[in-house]
């Protein structure tokens, strides 16, 4: 079976979110949104999201014992941090680095153009964004409390 996870992150006033959608043999079968708390971010916005999504893909292969994946991504970090060919000059993109060489999980990294039209990575760029705007509304309603 052929596993592919498009992945993507969004900034929204201040709020950061990740998306994932699990592609096997062209068919969906598990997405993921979700909000990143601003302190876990280090101020690296969307790209912030891009990492946490590739680290809940792992975990997802590694909970459903998938061990070889493809991972589409838009932002050239995401594979280039994990392969050790940028400098990771945050602890964000270290920790990130670290935990995707050991995760034992074997990956092949694809990158596509972002808001080209494809449709799966269309849909992380969507639960990325659902992911951002869920942390605006935590914001909101703890604002209303005060």
């Amino acid at each position: 079976m052929n596993t592919e996870i498009y992945v993507d992150g969004s900034w929204m006033n201040g709020s950061v979110g990740y998306g994932y959608v699990v592609v096997q043999d062209n068919q969906k079968v598990h997405e993921e949104s979700g909000h990143i708390p601003e302190n876990n971010t280090e101020g690296a916005r969307q790209v912030a999201g891009e990492l946490f999504a590739v680290g809940k893909a792992i975990e997802w292969c590694k909970n459903n014992n998938v061990s070889n994946v493809t991972i589409y991504y838009d932002y050239m970090g995401v594979e280039m941090w994990a392969r050790g060919l940028w400098k990771t000059n945050l602890s964000l993109t270290q920790r990130y680095k670290k935990f995707v060489q050991n995760s034992g999980v074997n990956i092949t990294w694809k990158k596509v153009k972002s808001h080209s039209g494809d449709r799966f990575n269309d849909k992380a760029d969507s639960l990325a964004k659902k992911g951002a705007k869920k942390g605006i509304s935590k914001e909101k309603s703890l604002m209303n409390r005060r």
